[in-house]
């Protein structure tokens, strides 16, 4: 059964008093002793002489393998010898775990979330070390920090749906992952919300698997509807939009991008609706309808923050195939110096602008190194990129192999970029 927003608030914490349990081991506990077993390791200290004066090393041991739950004075004091204040004050740890459950209820309605600044600092340094460990560390990985290792190194220390969130951040690190599909399935089953089935839908995505998304439709908005999660339910619509838009399919994908429209508008979700609208102009220019291209475009440039380097390199792409040259070379330049600002442009992003810029010769299809150019970036896009930005070169890159009488290329090419579905 789906659960309404008030009750998805509780997932970061119960919060009912009672000691979770695990193969025997209690939960808390676990945490605890795997928390301490970490920073003493980190420091190259010996049992002996963390625990000395406080209990016997066997004793620190059951406490490191969650056998036996320790005295909370004691606990406190073992970290002390690693110079950790290990929080136990309820009134602190009642503060902290309110704050992670508004951090995961707006996670999860696409809400703005303090992230950065002074509290979260000072949240950080209290709760970092105290029974609360696993929860913060899950939502300083959702708010974009690097926190795997440390998850992983507390695994068997987190309950099963702590271990959910671990796994979609895990596929959140590297979304083409080869597993990355199952540990969203698996994070789904235990968790069974819609933040859950969006993520696993974005999965679906980046691996070309369209019509798994096709068939979450009638699940994921029934989750959604329940919860009152509308950012969800318009960013399913965008997801499988998407989905149709690599397939060049112009009914069924305007058919969901227009449902993601009217959620997203008159909201605080602009940004995101720009991205929408930068989608829908993208999908235009495969289906070479430039005038319909460029005009959602200009909506993406006027809803969102200004010109980007993707909006940039489709208005030039419309400007160059609608024979408009000399306009398109002052977008070209743009564009450039887009890239040049920001050094976290990737490969990618720089062979698009080349590729762009090949574009504006005369019989550039016919010429090896435009070729040689459109391999590397079909390689590049397999490896940064889900397959949607393949099929935006999938015509010129037939037309190229075609032209240079590569015919076999060109079907080879044809029938690997036909097998995402």
């Amino acid at each position: 059964m789906y659960r309404k927003g008030n009750e998805i608030m509780q997932d970061a914490q119960k919060g009912d008093g009672k000691m979770k349990r695990k193969n025997g081991k209690d939960q808390q506990a676990l945490l605890a002793g795997m928390l301490l077993k970490m920073e003493r390791l980190r420091q190259g200290r010996g049992q002996k002489e963390v625990c000395y004066g406080l209990c016997v090393p066997s004793y620190l041991s059951k406490i490191e393998h969650g056998l036996v739950q320790a005295d909370p004075t004691l606990l406190v004091d073992l970290f002390a010898r690693l110079d950790i204040h290990y929080e136990t004050d309820p009134a602190v740890c009642q503060e902290g775990k309110k704050a992670l459950e508004e951090y995961f209820y707006r996670l999860h309605y696409h809400l703005e979330r303090e992230e950065n600044g002074g509290q979260w600092t000072q949240k950080d340094q209290r709760l970092l070390y105290s029974p609360l460990a696993a929860d913060w560390l899950l939502a300083k990985g959702f708010a974009g920090e690097d926190v795997i290792s440390l998850l992983e190194a507390l695994w068997e220390g987190m309950d099963q749906r702590q271990q959910a969130y671990g796994k979609l951040l895990l596929w959140r690190q590297n979304p083409l992952r080869p597993d990355g599909i199952a540990l969203c399935r698996e994070a789904c089953a235990v968790l069974d919300h819609a933040f859950a089935m969006g993520e696993l839908c974005m999965a679906y995505l980046q691996q070309g698997k369209y019509d798994e998304i096709h068939r979450m439709e009638s699940k994921m908005v029934a989750a959604a509807v329940t919860e009152g999660n509308t950012w969800q339910l318009a960013n399913y619509f965008y997801i499988n939009g998407t989905a149709y838009a690599c397939l060049n399919l112009e009914a069924m994908m305007m058919d969901c991008f227009e449902r993601s429209i009217h959620l997203l508008q008159n909201t605080a979700w602009q940004q995101e609706l720009a991205d929408l609208y930068y989608n829908i102009g993208a999908t235009y220019i495969s289906l070479e309808k430039y005038a319909a291209a460029w005009e959602y475009l200009e909506k993406a440039e006027q809803v969102g923050e200004g010109t980007s380097a993707p909006l940039l390199h489709k208005q030039s792409i419309v400007l160059i195939r609608s024979g408009q040259l000399a306009e398109a070379q002052k977008y070209l330049q743009q564009l450039k110096w887009q890239l040049e600002a920001y050094p976290t442009a990737g490969e990618s992003d720089w062979l698009k602008y080349e590729e762009a810029c090949m574009e504006c010769r005369n019989d550039f299809e016919q010429e090896p190194e435009y070729l040689q150019l459109l391999e590397r970036l079909i390689e590049t896009l397999r490896t940064e990129q889900h397959p949607g930005h393949l099929y935006f070169y999938r015509e010129v890159v037939v037309r190229a192999y075609t032209a240079q009488r590569k015919y076999k290329k060109a079907l080879e090419f044809e029938q690997w970029i036909n097998s995402f579905k």
